[in-house]
């Protein structure tokens, strides 16, 4: 067996995360911190994903050791109810494959309580069963067994670990016997890309099977180390408990159970956040027996394992999905889906076809009756008879239904005038065709035509039209080129509902950078909401003077405080451009404060920022210093708030806008406190208001403590940053 290389487990620089995830059938499920995900691949090849929302975190999770007693349960319980949800999954997608015929027992219980409870039942059926197999073949077997070495050996200590040691062969022989079929060694390959896909992201490498290739499938926070953990425990804890009769050592062993999974829990814990030579030892038992559980996995299969992950790196407001997807978790039919829709739209040609030749003759002859006004036509009038107008109205009418392919039925005569009827009862049909890449002409809800509508509706704005089809790109998730070349396509109704909601949205004044959700900023993209303000364009002064600051003044590892972060814009954009940068992030509102960490990670800087919660610099230790704090405060007085723009003043946070009566508020509690946490040579740097500069100054000239305060104009040639230097 080949030599474990610890460099490439314990990964220097790794940053460990709670994310954790376990191998199923066909799949991998991870959790994460708001939401578990479970993704498979079909034996159709096809991906499949389902995500939901985790339940509130139970107070005793946070408490040591019980938290342990805790989590053993919930793995116990939520593993398995994981394990047969993916089976329910295959059988489902795949019942050629894997369904099996109901038993009698189980069709009662489906009948008499409802599927739910069938489901309830069988799980905890197979809870128990695995249980007491455990139990009888882990915990009382070996105990029985080497009850019978009582007779030649007097020592307690040395039964007890005999006992363990026999304890841990069985377990390992088990493992290493199940590892030869190929359904176990398929689920040791899942396993083993789970394990490769956390490497991969507690390294901060790009989520691609090509990348996770590369690491072990071994991983110090595996639940099969937790497993070795507790026999080794147990063999040691057995030890000094003596020797008493057999049923009163199986009775404490199992009494012991939750006190072992508690101190196995903490070990784990600390393996997975430590890389020391303690760990690395207490770590090589688990890691030798994840050999065993673990298999390498192929590209498809990491594919799987990555699509899980993503799925659970989400904000929280993303909904669930339950459904086929593709690699990226976009929602997609699946083949089955497709196949029915192109069967149904292969038996309407046929029957349009079959008609062809039948409408035709019918469309003629009507036709030809209207031509013969004398005889017979649809618009009889006994006193003036049909003029040339109605002919031809009737002619379009009939020529428009022949090309949507009805069929038209044989003119009728009634009470002197001739009616003609087609059939038009295939709205199932179409329904199911508005998503099929069908290219119509009429003036119906095509992306070209819903585009054209929604930059009518945008017209009166400067940048309407572009606007419009930013929010189809947004609504659609189709970029420019797409929406080019499928203009003729049928849009989805939910797409289209969507789109259409955001063009009343933006018509009402709600900011497009709220309705598309992301704002440009330096060159990077972040995230805005409700919660946040929108990056201006006039704030890269501020970060591009600081960038520069930083460079001349040539520290490794600056430090920076981004006050009043926000969306987080400015302490990111920083810590993007500067890479070794370690940069502090405060707001006083915890909604704008996750959406700056969500930022972070987005922009992947977030292993260099630090995320604090509260007003100013009531978030910092009294004894924390930086190199530089920036800023850019609300600043806008209290009254001229509801004289500005109305996608400002209704739609973006006021607090985050008001400075106070003369605007200068939060300059003051700056001048009276920054320099408490800002290093000597320091640097102290502020987006201003473009009438605020005098006013600025004499404040940090009257705190006494700064030099070399300049100000800064922006491209308009207004004055927008103020920047000083502590003594």
């Amino acid at each position: 067996m080949a030599k474990i290389d610890y460099n490439k487990i314990f990964i220097k620089g790794a940053c460990p995360t709670t994310i954790g995830g376990q191998a199923v059938m066909e799949g991998v499920m991870m959790q994460g911190p708001d939401r578990v995900a479970l993704a498979m691949r079909l034996p159709s090849g096809e991906l499949y994903l389902k995500t939901k929302l985790k339940k509130k975190q139970s107070p005793a999770l946070k408490i040591p050791f019980v938290r342990g007693v805790v989590s053993f349960v919930n793995a116990l319980v939520g593993g398995m109810g994981t394990l047969m949800e993916s089976a329910d999954i295959l059988e489902t997608y795949a019942p050629e494959e894997y369904a099996e015929e109901e038993g009698k027992l189980e069709a009662w219980i489906n009948k008499k309580f409802g599927e739910k409870a069938a489901w309830n039942f069988l799980m905890t059926t197979a809870l128990l069963f695995a249980v007491a197999v455990s139990v009888v073949f882990f915990i009382i077997l070996p105990t029985w067994v080497v009850n019978f070495l009582g007779k030649w050996v007097q020592s307690a200590i040395v039964l007890n670990l005999v006992e363990g040691i026999l304890r841990i062969l069985m377990f390992v022989g088990y493992v290493a016997a199940i590892r030869r079929m190929s359904d176990i060694k398929t689920l040791f390959q899942y396993h083993g890309a789970e394990h490769k896909s956390i490497h991969c992201y507690e390294n901060d490498r790009v989520l691609c099977p090509e990348n996770a290739e590369e690491f072990y499938t071994l991983h110090p926070r595996c639940g099969t180390s937790f497993l070795v953990f507790v026999l080794i425990i147990s063999l040691l804890l057995f030890s000094f408990l003596g020797w008493p009769n057999l049923a009163m050592r199986i009775l404490s062993r199992i009494l012991l159970v939750p006190v072992i999974a508690s101190i196995s829990f903490e070990l784990l814990r600390w393996a997975g956040r430590s890389n020391g030579k303690i760990v690395r030892i207490l770590s090589w038992p688990g890691l030798q027996l994840q050999r065993l559980t673990t298999a390498e996995p192929n590209r498809d299969q990491l594919e799987v394992a990555l699509l899980s992950l993503k799925a659970v790196l989400v904000d929280p407001g993303v909904p669930e999905i339950n459904s086929f997807v593709d690699k990226d978790g976009n929602v997609v039919r699946s083949k089955a889906e497709e196949k029915e829709i192109e069967r149904e739209m292969e038996a309407w040609a046929a029957d349009v076809e079959a008609h062809t030749e039948a409408n035709k003759k019918a469309v003629a002859a009507v036709i030809d009756d209207f031509t013969r006004i004398e005889e017979r036509t649809v618009f009889e009038d006994p006193e003036n008879g049909a003029n040339d107008e109605d002919i031809a109205s009737a002619i379009d009418f009939l020529d428009g239904l022949d090309t949507d392919g009805y069929t038209i039925v044989a003119a009728d005569e009634t009470d002197g005038r001739t009616l003609v009827r087609a059939i038009a009862d295939r709205e199932a049909i179409e329904a199911k065709a508005r998503t099929l890449a069908r290219r119509y002409t009429k003036d119906i809800k095509t992306y070209e035509n819903a585009l054209s509508w929604g930059k009518a509706a945008l017209s009166m704005l400067p940048n309407g039209k572009n606007e419009a089809r930013m929010i189809m790109s947004y609504a659609t998730g189709l970029g420019t080129a797409e929406l080019i070349t499928r203009a003729k396509e049928l849009m989805r109704d939910d797409d289209f509902e969507e789109f259409q909601k955001r063009i009343y949205l933006r018509i009402e004044g709600v900011p497009l950078q709220y309705i598309i959700g992301v704002q440009e900023f330096m060159g990077l993209q972040f995230r805005v909401n409700r919660s946040v303000l929108i990056p201006r364009l006039d704030t890269e002064i501020l970060v591009e003077n600081v960038i520069g600051t930083i460079e001349k003044m040539n520290r490794r590892n600056p430090e920076v405080l981004d006050l009043c972060t926000g969306s987080g814009a400015i302490g990111i954009s920083i810590a993007a451009k500067v890479p070794d940068a370690i940069v502090t992030m405060t707001d006083v509102s915890e909604e704008a404060l996750h959406t700056a960490m969500g930022n972070a990670g987005l922009n992947e800087v977030n292993r260099r920022c630090i995320f604090l919660l509260g007003n100013m610099f009531e978030a910092l230790p009294d004894d924390k210093h930086y190199d530089v704090i920036v800023c850019n405060p609300p600043y806008i007085p209290s009254d001229v708030i509801d004289t500005l723009d109305v996608e400002v003043k209704d739609h973006e946070p006021r607090m985050a806008l008001d400075g106070g009566r003369d605007g200068l508020d939060y300059y003051r509690i700056i001048a009276d406190k920054a320099d408490l946490h800002l290093k000597t040579g320091g640097v102290l740097a502020l987006e201003i208001g473009a009438e605020q500069a005098d006013d600025v100054k004499k404040l940090l000239e009257k705190a006494g403590t700064y030099e070399g305060i300049r100000v800064i104009r922006d491209l308009a040639q207004l004055d927008r940053v103020i920047i000083a230097t502590r003594k």
